[in-house]
C-alpha cells in the first residue's frame, strides 16, 4: 500500500503497525486507490463503509465494533480508520472532502510533518467516490453477484426447510416470548438446563478479537443478542478456529437464521442467549442493507427495505393494527355485530364522491361501481332486524391525493337503534379517549419510536361549535335563509364581499363548505364537534328547525382534532318521504364528484321501517396518522398512496444468468 509497509507482511494488528501504515501513508506521496483493497480515512461521526481487516490476530489495544455490515476500528478517540474489501451500502454517503481536510491536518501534527500529498489525496479520493456514486446500481448488482459466489463457494446458498426442534428436546421461541420469559434473570446468569431456538433476521454482528462475536437477531420488531464464544462452541460442537472465521466472514447483517443455545444475561445487564453451535442459515440476503434511508419517495417505492431499517415507519403499521383492533374490541364489548357488505354493486351511494367505475363477465353490458362507503348496505341490515351493526373495511373514491387523501382507504362505519346525537357523541368521547389511553401505553412499551401523545387532551367533554351561529359570528351577518332558492347568489355575494375565492363549482353545499373550512376548521386543535350542519350538506340525515337560527339544519356532528375531520356521526333520515325529496335536493347540486340521483331501492327499503338509528364513521387511516404523528397519510398506509402503489413495480434491469431482465 505504502513504500516501507506491507500490511500482508505485517501479520499482527498492533499499535505500533498503525503507526507505521499512518505516518507512512502521510509522508509517502499516495498510491491509486486498488479495486480490491482501499484505504479510507474519517474524522470524528463520519463513517466508512468498508469491511475487514485481512490479518486475524486481535490487539487488546484497539476495539475492535462491526456493525451494519462494515467495521470500524478506533485508535485513541477520535480517529477512525477501516481497511478492507469494499462492500459499500448504497445509502452510506462518502466522506467529504472537508472530513480528509480535517483528518490530514491533524494526522500531520500528531506525525510531525505536513502532508504535501494531501491534495492530490482528496481529488484521488473523491473522484473515485464520484464515480462510485454515478454507478451504484451497477455497484449493487455487482456486490449481491459476489454474495452469490461466495454462498456458492461456502455452501450456504441453500434455502433449508425449517426444522421443528420440540423432537430433540428444544424450545422453540419468538424473540418477544424469550424477552417476557427471561425478564428476570441477573446479570452473569445463565440457565444451562435451558435449551432455546431464535429465529431472525441479522441485524448486526460485533466482532471482538477472534474468539468472541456478538449478534443482534431481529423478530417482529424484538431484538435479542446472541453471544458467540469459541471456546464454548468448541466445547458442544468441536467448531474449529478455522469454522469460526468462516462463519463471521459469510454471515451479514439482513440474513435470516436460526440459533441454539442457553439464557443468559451479561455482567452489564444484557439479557442474551449464548450459543453452543454455529448458527443454521435460513435465507441469505443477497442485496446489502442499507443504515437508513430518508428519502421519501425511495422509501415507498422501496417498502419491504424501509420497513427493515426504519423501526418508526413498522411502528407505524404495528400502531395502525392495534388502533383497528381497539375499535373492534370497543364495538363489540357494546354487543355489535361485525359484518361484511358488498364492495361491488350497480350503484355507489352513501357519500358525495366520483366512484370507480368497473365490469363484471356475468353483466358485460352494465357498468358497475366500487362503494364509496357501506351506509346504505348497514341501514339495510337494520332494516333487517339487527339491532346495531358495524364494518372495518375498505372504500373508494376516484378523487384526487394530497398529504391527507387516498383513492383506497378504510373505514368504520357502525349503526345503533335507538341512537340520538347526543349519546353519539358520548360514544365517541369515550372511544377516543381510551384509544388515545391505549396508544400512550404503547408507545411507552414496544412502539417507543413514536411520538407520546398528550392524553390530556382527549378527555371527555369535547368543546362543541354550532355552524351557521359560528360562521355568522365570524362574518359579523346572518346567513340568507338556505332554503330559498337565490340562497346560492346571496352566498356568493358574500364571498365577494369579504374576497373569498369561489370553491369550483360554487354550489351551495361547497360554498357552505368553504366558509366553514375557512372559519370554523382552524378553530379546532383540540377534539372539537362541529355540530348542526345546513339540511343541505347532509341528505341522509334527519332535519329540524333551529331555534336560534331558524335555519334548516342537520343532526349531525363532525368531530375535528388537530384541524382535521376524524369522525362524522349523524341521526338516520328514516322518512322514506323525506328521503326521496332529499335525494330530489341533493340531485340539484351535481358536479363531476356528485353523481347523485334517486336511489329507488334505499326509498323502497325504508317503507319497511327504518327505526330510529344513530349512524357513525371514521377513516382509519386519519386516525392513525392523529396518534403516530404522521403528517402524511402514505406514512399509515403499508405501501403507500396510489401513486407509489402503481408505480412501485419500476426499477432496474439485472442479469440473470447472462440475459437482461425485466424490472
Amino acid at each position: 500500500m505504502t513504500a516501507d509497509f506491507n500490511w500482508e507482511a505485517s501479520g499482527y494488528r498492533t499499535v505500533e503497525n498503525y503507526e507505521k501504515l499512518l505516518k507512512g501513508f502521510i509522508i509517502d506521496k499516495p498510491c491509486e486507490v486498488d479495486v480490491e483493497l482501499e484505504l479510507k480515512f474519517l474524522w470524528l461521526g463520519e463513517v466508512p463503509s468498508s469491511a475487514e481487516f485481512r490479518a486475524e490476530d486481535p490487539c487488546e489495544r484497539l476495539r475492535q465494533f462491526r456493525f451494519f455490515g462494515f467495521n470500524l476500528y478506533s485508535y485513541g478517540c477520535a480517529l477512525v480508520i477501516a481497511i478492507g474489501v469494499p462492500r459499500i451500502c448504497a445509502d452510506i454517503p462518502p466522506a467529504t472532502k472537508l472530513a480528509y481536510v480535517r483528518f490530514y491536518k491533524t494526522a500531520g501534527l500528531v506525525a510531525g510533518t505536513v502532508p504535501k500529498g494531501s491534495r492530490t489525496i482528496i481529488s484521488s479520493v473523491s473522484s473515485k467516490r464520484s464515480k462510485a456514486s454515478d454507478n451504484g446500481d451497477l455497484d449493487a448488482q455487482d456486490d449481491r453477484e459476489r454474495r452469490i459466489q461466495e454462498l456458492k463457494d461456502s455452501g450456504t446458498l441453500e434455502y433449508p426447510r425449517i426444522k421443528k426442534s420440540q423432537d430433540f428436546g428444544y424450545k422453540e421461541m419468538t424473540c418477544r416470548g424469550f424477552t417476557e420469559r427471561y425478564t428476570d434473570l441477573k446479570p452473569a446468569m445463565m440457565l444451562k438446563e435451558d435449551n432455546v431456538v431464535l429465529r431472525g433476521r441479522i441485524h448486526s454482528v460485533r466482532l471482538s478479537g477472534s474468539k468472541l462475536v456478538f449478534l443482534d437477531l431481529v423478530q417482529d420488531g424484538e431484538r435479542v443478542q446472541a453471544v458467540f464464544d469459541l471456546k464454548r462452541l468448541q466445547m458442544f460442537s468441536n467448531v474449529t478456529p478455522q469454522q469460526f472465521r468462516r462463519f463471521y466472514r459469510i454471515f451479514r447483517r439482513g440474513d435470516i437464521i436460526s440459533v441454539l443455545g442457553a439464557p443468559y444475561r451479561t455482567p452489564r445487564g444484557e439479557l442474551s442467549i449464548t450459543v453452543s453451535e454455529l448458527p443454521r442459515l435460513l435465507t441469505p440476503s443477497l442485496m446489502d442493507i442499507p443504515a437508513k434511508l430518508e428519502h421519501s419517495e425511495t422509501r415507498v417505492r422501496n417498502r419491504h427495505v424501509d420497513l427493515l431499517v426504519n423501526t418508526k415507519a413498522a411502528d407505524t403499521l404495528r400502531l395502525r393494527s392495534s388502533i383497528t383492533q381497539y375499535i373492534r374490541d370497543f364495538l363489540l364489548k357494546d354487543s355489535f355485530l361485525e359484518v361484511q357488505t358488498p364492495i361491488i354493486a350497480d350503484k355507489a351511494g352513501g357519500a358525495v364522491a366520483r366512484p370507480f367505475t368497473t365490469s363484471a363477465t356475468e353483466f358485460p353490458e352494465k357498468e358497475l361501481a366500487l362503494r364509496i362507503a357501506p351506509e346504505l348496505w348497514l341501514k339495510r341490515l337494520i332494516l333487517g332486524g339487527f339491532d346495531r351493526v358495524f364494518e372495518i373495511g375498505p372504500a373508494f373514491r376516484n378523487e384526487g391525493l394530497d398529504a391527507t387523501h387516498n383513492p383506497e382507504f378504510m373505514t368504520c362505519e357502525f349503526y345503533k337503534s335507538f341512537t340520538d346525537l347526543e349519546e353519539l357523541m358520548s360514544i365517541t368521547e369515550q372511544m377516543i379517549s381510551g384509544l388515545a389511553s391505549h396508544v400512550k401505553s404503547l408507545q411507552e412499551g414496544r412502539l417507543k419510536s413514536l411520538p407520546e401523545m398528550d392524553v390530556t387532551l382527549y378527555e371527555p367533554q369535547f368543546k362543541r361549535i354550532e355552524f351557521i351561529p359560528e360562521i355568522e359570528a365570524e362574518l359579523g351577518q346572518a346567513l340568507p335563509d338556505l332554503s330559498k332558492p337565490d340562497a346560492s347568489n346571496q352566498l356568493i355575494n358574500i364571498f365577494t364581499k369579504h374576497s373569498i375565492a369561489l370553491p369550483s363549482p360554487p354550489t351551495l353545499p361547497r360554498l357552505l363548505d368553504k366558509l366553514c373550512s375557512i372559519y370554523i376548521e382552524p378553530n379546532c386543535t383540540t377534539p372539537t364537534f362541529i355540530i348542526h350542519h345546513p339540511s343541505c350538506m347532509s341528505p341522509l340525515s334527519k332535519s329540524f328547525i333551529c331555534p336560534k337560527t331558524s335555519q334548516s339544519i342537520s343532526a349531525r356532528a363532525e368531530l375535528f382534532i388537530s384541524n382535521r375531520e376524524v369522525a362524522n356521526m349523524y341521526e338516520e333520515e328514516n322518512s322514506p318521504f323525506a328521503q326521496r325529496e332529499k335525494f330530489i335536493e341533493q340531485g340539484k347540486y351535481k358536479d363531476e364528484e356528485n353523481q347523485a340521483n334517486v336511489d329507488q331501492s334505499y326509498v323502497e327499503a325504508l317503507e319497511w321501517g327504518l327505526p330510529p338509528t344513530g349512524g357513525w364513521g371514521a377513516g382509519i387511516e386519519r386516525l392513525v396518522m392523529l396518534m403516530s404523528g404522521q403528517e402524511k397519510i402514505s406514512d399509515v398506509l403499508s405501501f403507500g398512496n396510489l401513486r407509489h402503489v402503481v408505480g412501485i413495480g419500476s426499477g432496474v434491469k439485472r442479469k440473470e444468468n447472462g440475459e437482461e431482465t425485466e424490472p
